[in-house]
């Protein structure tokens, strides 16, 4: 209980600074245990607070939420307009993009983490339609950097804007989840090296066959992602059922909840999917989940660890054929994709929402270690081998490859899992400048 001095002292103070304080230990508790795991009570404990005081300041925890991305939004885009207006060549500008991007990752990360883990539910949400406004001006800014690269030969004709700046940008904010500023490398090196990634690609010239990224599009050449608006959470449902329809009948009721969970962490993440939903779209009583499951942390965890044990085999799988270094990390990337389009649950490791006291941690990070150094010692042999450019960072660079594909697996859904493969093999390999 607060003190009469401390009450007396948090009572005296502006109140601009004390919405500033809340809104930054609102902010922490979302991006610790999610917005639909936090209650207005633990903030106002956070706070030092008593709950009543805060509705002082705040109608709602919503309304918390609603300054914490305003906030955020109006930084980024600020500094990003002004990037692009002055008018520098194209691979700078997106240099310019990618820094700006990192520069906010670096001074707000808890803000970055709830945007990346909250923006896409939220967007369905009537209060919040004005974050699908927000990425859509985001990504026209990209897209019109990416058109005008391709316009002075700077960067390859077979872009697709659109596509590619969504592609940029889900790498770019994923790494909310790890980069740091205080790390080995600050947004402007940080910035440096995902040029080097991207737009001069993994492999040295002439050591792998590029192919034109049209080509490896599919249907997907004719129905490209689009911007818009999401719908209301109602036809997101809609979709989980008819998806959950193609479950056998005969399917018992331990592999309809599985389903279901995976369907709903995808879709939801797993703060926003509740036990009730889970045994609705099962079609089994919520009675029955404990017995069939336990609880769902218990759940989140067994299935976490299928996806990260699924991977792991197929890298070893392929790697008893001894591919060279190009093909191996071809492959990488190919498994990756997949893994993410088969595991709905791998959207909870995106969005930073790995917690619960019940999840078998230890494992968890032993297996994602494993993965990670897959992909670190397919660099490593790449570079030794020469196919690789011999400047290139291992670590930091799987690291981003595989967070591109992690949070772009939310926008290629839409667009097939072989032209996702295809196109984050051509632009992380050969990149997307003019060679």
């Amino acid at each position: 209980m607060l003190s009469d001095r401390a009450g007396a002292e948090r009572h005296n103070r502006p109140r601009a600074d004390r919405r500033a304080e809340i809104i930054r230990h609102a902010c922490a508790l979302f991006a610790k245990r999610g917005y639909g795991a936090t209650t207005v009570r633990q903030i106002a404990e956070s706070a030092d607070m008593l709950s009543g005081s805060l509705y002082h300041h705040f109608p709602s925890k919503e309304a918390m939420l609603l300054e914490v991305l305003d906030t955020f939004f109006a930084d980024i885009m600020s500094r990003q307009r002004a990037t692009v207006e002055r008018g520098d060549e194209p691979i700078a500008t997106l240099r310019g993009l990618l820094r700006d991007s990192l520069e906010v990752i670096g001074s707000s990360p808890d803000a970055a983490i709830v945007v990346v883990g909250e923006s896409r539910r939220l967007s369905r949400s009537e209060g919040f339609v004005w974050l699908s406004d927000r990425t859509a001006e985001a990504s026209t800014l990209w897209g019109r950097v990416l058109r005008r690269g391709v316009e002075d030969g700077s960067l390859r004709r077979d872009l697709h804007p659109v596509l590619l700046s969504l592609m940029l940008q889900s790498a770019v904010w994923g790494m909310a989840q790890w980069y740091r500023p205080s790390g080995r490398y600050d947004p402007d090196a940080a910035a440096g090296r995902l040029v080097d990634v991207f737009v001069r690609g993994v492999v040295r010239p002439g050591h792998y066959a590029s192919q034109r990224i049209c080509n490896l599009l599919g249907p997907a050449r004719y129905a490209m992602p689009t911007l818009r608006r999401v719908g209301p959470i109602e036809d997101t449902r809609v979709e989980a059922e008819r998806r959950m329809a193609r479950v056998p009948r005969q399917a018992d009721a331990r592999t309809r909840i599985r389903m279901a969970s995976n369907l709903l962490f995808e879709q939801d993440g797993y703060a926003g999917t509740t036990v009730r939903r889970i045994a609705d779209l099962a079609g089994v009583p919520v009675g029955s989940l404990a017995h069939h499951i336990g609880s769902k942390e218990q759940l989140l965890g067994e299935l976490l660890g299928e996806f990260l044990g699924d991977l792991r085999t197929a890298f070893d799988r392929d790697a008893a054929a001894q591919p060279a270094p190009v093909e191996r990390l071809a492959g990488l990337i190919g498994r990756t994709v997949e893994a993410h389009a088969y595991h709905g649950v791998s959207t909870v490791l995106a969005i930073n929402e790995v917690r619960g006291d019940e999840l078998p941690a230890s494992r968890l990070t032993a297996q994602r270690a494993k993965v990670s150094d897959t992909w670190t010692g397919a660099l490593v042999a790449g570079i030794r081998s020469g196919d690789f450019h011999p400047d290139l960072d291992p670590v930091f660079t799987q690291r981003v490859l595989r967070t591109a594909i992690s949070t772009g697996s939310r926008i290629y859904r839409g667009m097939g899992v072989r032209d996702a493969v295809g196109l984050y093999r051509e632009v992380a390999l050969a990149g997307m400048r003019v060679r």
